[in-house]
């Protein structure tokens, strides 16, 4: 099995951060849910394949959803962040609570809607000013110790 997915023409894998897109009919009104969070499992082979994606809903609580991949109500898979994980499966996240849960070690993936950072000049360097150089003290050996001897009578 491939820890890899490619949906729409985008690709996706096991630890990155995702937000789906599925549509919901109600009565004669269309309209589009946003699920985001984590896939924690790719499973299937050939046609059969399907992604678990898990997120931490109010009061702490995991929520995991199971998508088919070609399902016609699935519009639109966003990919936040990449993932870099060990792992074929994150089931370890579902013991985990807070921000525990949703950390993987990743790298942020710029997507289309936010803009391309304008290039930043150049900054110089400003030289620091030379200090003078400390004089080192010279030791002059061992301290003498001087003791007192006691007289001990009887």
């Amino acid at each position: 099995m491939s820890n890899q997915l490619t949906h729409k023409d985008t690709t996706f894998a096991v630890g990155d951060t995702i937000r789906v897109h599925q549509t919901f009919e109600e009565g004669d009104k269309t309209r589009t849910q946003v699920f985001e969070g984590i896939v924690i499992a790719i499973r299937g082979h050939a046609g059969l394949k399907s992604y678990v994606v898990r997120k931490i809903a109010t009061n702490n609580i995991g929520v995991e959803k199971i998508f088919p991949l070609d399902t016609p109500t699935v519009t639109e898979i966003e990919v936040k962040k990449k993932g870099s994980v060990r792992r074929a499966k994150l089931y370890y996240l579902r013991d985990r609570t807070g921000k525990k849960a949703t950390k993987v070690k990743g790298l942020f993936v710029r997507g289309l809607d936010q803009p391309e950072r304008e290039a930043e000049p150049v900054k110089t360097k400003v030289l620091k000013a030379e200090k003078p150089e400390k004089v080192k003290k010279v030791k002059k050996g061992p301290k003498k110790i001087v003791r007192k001897e006691r007289q001990f009578t009887r």
